[in-house]
């Protein structure tokens, strides 16, 4: 079965399967979408490792769990088994430490018109990001 798995705003189809309420991916599949690879010690992505004991119910037999490997990398995910779709956002840690940085992360949204602008279309330019919710 062919299931969606997001990563980083970058969409992409992978083999897996849904069961129990979870989506499940091959270990190859986690690996092409994520760049963490399956390693004796656990899965690493450059010279970070998360051991296999900080895995927890990650792995499945030949398969990897994503809402359990999204918390053993402390990266919230969101998932929908019926649609065969998951998300794997960001870290919080990550993240928070970007903004103490004062680094806006990157985002593309609507002008007035509908055309898409993003944030690095600015590079090199002062900036003013002003938000604003009606709730």
């Amino acid at each position: 079965m062919t299931v969606t798995l997001v990563v980083d705003g970058d969409a992409r189809e992978v083999q897996g399967e849904t069961r129990n309420g979870s989506i499940l991916v091959t270990t190859d599949a986690l690996r092409d979408a994520t760049g963490w690879k399956l390693e004796p010690q656990g899965f690493c992505r450059g010279d970070v490792c998360v051991p296999r004991a900080a895995l927890g119910d990650a792995l499945v037999g030949d398969l990897v769990d994503i809402v359990a490997f999204g918390t053993a990398l402390r990266r919230p995910v969101a998932f929908e088994p019926a649609a065969g779709i998951a998300v794997l956002a960001e870290s919080p840690d990550d993240l928070a430490a970007t903004i103490a940085e004062g680094v806006a992360p990157a985002f593309t949204l609507p002008d007035l018109d509908g055309n898409p602008v993003s944030l690095a279309d600015f590079v090199g330019k002062k900036k003013l990001l002003f938000a604003w919710s009606s709730w």
